[in-house]
């Protein structure tokens, strides 16, 4: 997924690189894959290891004097980093407007587009791990593996995690040697994770059973409008659903999710509606309203906000690629 990425990002590897007289051998990690920008496009430096089967530690720092873009075929992974310079306006308004410039994401897989207008600097240093690698990372540290995957979630939405911008950078500055270099980059990834979990609020027993029941009211509604995209979703709807007042449901959903619910539908919708336009057969109007919207043009308008291109554009893309 990583190798794809870059060489549609024209990037090429080390050993290429400096072999065609471009890249800093001083860049070059004695570990893992180090890629430089190919000078016709722009300059800098991209890295990241493999661990284990499912854990990627990634470090880049780029600048592109041309426009960019690449759409790829990811899988499902959950991830977090810093995210600096003119790099967060690229991921969500929630980062670009946060003045921590901390993101978790937990990504369902599918095509993903990366789309950089030239003259932007782009720097990350971030974890990237298969969703079952939650699981061992949360035994190690003996905590709620739930827990753990929602401080991912709402990293980008929260207040932040004391250290963590730090320990992330960590990543970027520093280049150990090869004979201690895989031990350094384990540890890191531990550190980063402690300073998650640490994050999670300890609550009394009584705050404890209010958040459960949020949560079981939060997956009730989760799941009746994922089954339910293409019908009525408004809050009085819901409501109903759960017999609860609309202010109890999103004080329920926020602390729950993190977002209010008509947010999540939304990301719900566009995410149904960018699957279905994989298939080639379906109609773009006949998407749009099975994925909730009145009109393809709505479909188009809020597709175009979330991704930066419309419907149809997409589809060509993803035909080319």
């Amino acid at each position: 997924m990583f190798v794809t990425q870059l060489s549609q990002l024209h990037t090429v590897c080390a050993e290429e690189a400096l072999a065609r007289g471009f890249g800093q051998a001083n860049l070059v990690r004695s570990i893992g894959e180090t890629w430089f920008v190919d000078p016709r496009y722009g300059r800098g430096s991209y890295w990241f290891y493999l661990m284990d089967g499912d854990t990627i530690v990634v470090s880049m720092d780029i600048t592109y004097e041309r426009a960019v873009e690449a759409v790829i075929e990811t899988i499902p992974y959950l991830g977090f980093g810093l995210y600096e310079h003119a790099m967060p306006m690229y991921c969500s308004p929630e980062c670009a407007a946060s003045n921590c410039k901390l993101m978790g994401h937990d990504w369902d897989g599918g095509p993903y587009i990366s789309s950089f207008e030239p003259g932007k600097r782009l720097s990350s240093a971030s974890i990237t791990i298969a969703p079952e690698a939650i699981h061992r990372y949360a035994d190690a540290l003996h905590c709620d593996e739930k827990e753990l995957r929602r401080a991912i979630e709402q990293l980008t939405t929260s207040d932040g995690a004391p250290g963590l911008p730090s320990a992330l950078r960590g990543l970027d500055i520093t280049y150990p040697a090869a004979s201690v270099a895989d031990a350094y980059y384990h540890a890191k990834v531990i550190e980063c994770f402690a300073i998650l979990a640490s994050s999670v609020p300890v609550r009394d027993t009584a705050a404890d059973a209010v958040r459960i029941s949020d949560r079981d009211c939060v997956e009730c509604i989760c799941s009746y409008i994922d089954s339910n995209l293409s019908f009525d979703l408004s809050t009085k709807t819901l409501c109903d659903i759960v017999h609860v007042s609309e202010g109890k449901m999103i004080s329920a959903f926020r602390n729950v999710q993190g977002d209010t619910p008509q947010s999540y539908i939304r990301a719900r919708r566009l995410e149904h509606g960018r699957r279905l336009l994989l298939d080639e057969s379906r109609k773009i109007s006949e998407i749009a309203k099975s994925a909730g919207y009145r009109n393809q043009g709505a479909f188009t308008d809020a597709f175009k906000r979330a991704y930066g291109t419309t419907p149809c554009a997409y589809r060509k893309r993803l035909r080319i690629e």
